[in-house]
């Protein structure tokens, strides 16, 4: 599967979302889920992980689309999400943020288009 570029305004969303978010301790993380007795990084680690590495292939892009429809318009998350050290608007920054979701659409529609 083709790998596509993260454009580099995503990039640092990404990175620095993951070094903000390491900084806090642990009960404060977002994006991190209970395995037993420990902590372990969820899929919203492990997709900020994938697109600061730059670049990210279409079954990411399609699972990202899928959390952003999730999470977008909740309006509970949206409140949330106002609080900048909130764990939804971390969450959110993991994920792209809202430039993310704006090329993530982007680009898939333009593959669909191609298919």
């Amino acid at each position: 599967m083709p790998k596509y570029k993260v454009p580099q305004n995503i990039v640092k969303i990404a990175q620095r979302a993951i070094d903000y978010n390491l900084s806090l301790p642990m009960s404060r993380r977002a994006a991190y889920k209970d395995e037993g007795k420990k902590r372990v990084p969820g899929t919203g680690m492990r997709t900020a992980r994938r697109l600061a590495s730059g670049a990210i292939d279409e079954q990411q892009m399609i699972l990202m689309r899928a959390w952003f429809a999730r999470h977008a318009e909740s309006p509970g998350e949206k409140k949330a999400r106002q609080d900048r050290t909130s764990k939804a608007s971390i969450a959110w920054a993991l994920w792209g943020g809202s430039v993310g979701r704006r090329w993530v659409s982007a680009t898939l529609r333009r593959i669909e288009k191609k298919k």
